[in-house]
C-alpha cells in the first residue's frame, strides 16, 4: 500500500506540475481540501476512491495513469525543455511588435509536446499578447500628450523612451520565467491570465 501512495503522490505531483498548477490551484479546481493535496503528495495518506477520480477528472488524466507505478516525472521534463524554447523564441522577436505573437503561436502551434495547450505555455504567450497590446496603447497615449504638451513632432523621443523601457520590462519578465522553468517553479506569471 505504501508503494501506491507514493506512486500515487509522484504521479499526482508531476502531473500538477505539468499543467503549471499550484497545490492551491488544484485543491481549488478539484473542490478538494488543500491539506488533503498536500498529504497525499507526501504518501502519508490513502485518498479515498472518490478524491482520486476527482483528482484525475480534474487534472484531465485516467485513474490507471495517475495510480501508475511508472514515474511521471518523464512527462514532466519533457515539457520543461519545449517550453524554454517557447520563452526563448519570445526573447528573439521582443523589439518587433505583434511578430513577438506570431512566431511563438506557430511554434506552440506544431510543437508535439506542447499541443496539450500546457496553461504555462499559455501564460507565456498571454504575457506577450497583453504586453504588446499595453506597448501599443502607451505609445499611443504618449505620443497624443507629446503632441499635446510639447508640440507636433517632438514627441518621439518620449515615445522611444517609453519603448525601450517596456522592452527592458518584458525581457525582465522573460529572464525570470527562464529561471523560474529552470528550476522547475511552478509560479510561472501567477499575474497573468491564462488567455489561451
Amino acid at each position: 500500500m505504501q508503494n501506491e501512495n507514493s506512486s500515487l503522490a509522484t504521479n499526482l505531483s508531476a502531473y500538477r506540475k505539468n499543467l503549471g498548477l499550484s497545490q492551491e490551484a488544484l485543491a481549488e479546481k478539484a473542490n478538494v481540501s488543500l491539506s488533503t493535496i498536500q498529504r497525499i503528495e507526501k504518501g502519508t495518506v490513502t485518498p479515498r476512491a472518490f478524491t482520486i477520480k476527482i483528482l484525475a477528472e480534474t487534472l484531465n488524466v485516467d485513474i490507471t495513469s495517475l495510480m501508475s507505478s511508472t514515474t511521471q516525472s518523464e512527462t514532466s521534463n519533457s515539457n520543461i525543455s519545449p517550453l524554454k524554447k517557447l520563452n526563448l523564441v519570445t526573447l528573439f522577436f521582443v523589439f518587433l511588435p505583434f511578430i513577438n505573437l506570431i512566431v511563438p503561436t506557430i511554434f506552440w502551434r506544431m510543437n508535439e509536446e506542447l499541443e496539450n495547450k500546457n496553461s504555462t505555455a499559455g501564460k507565456i504567450l498571454s504575457f506577450q499578447l497583453l504586453w504588446s497590446f499595453i506597448v501599443v496603447i502607451g505609445m499611443g497615449i504618449t505620443l497624443f500628450l507629446g503632441n499635446l504638451i510639447i508640440g507636433a513632432g517632438d514627441s518621439l523621443f518620449f515615445i522611444m523612451i517609453y519603448y525601450l523601457l517596456a522592452v527592458l520590462f518584458n525581457i525582465f519578465t522573460i529572464a525570470k520565467t527562464a529561471f523560474k522553468l529552470n528550476n522547475k517553479d511552478e509560479n510561472i506569471l501567477s499575474f497573468i491570465p491564462n488567455l489561451f
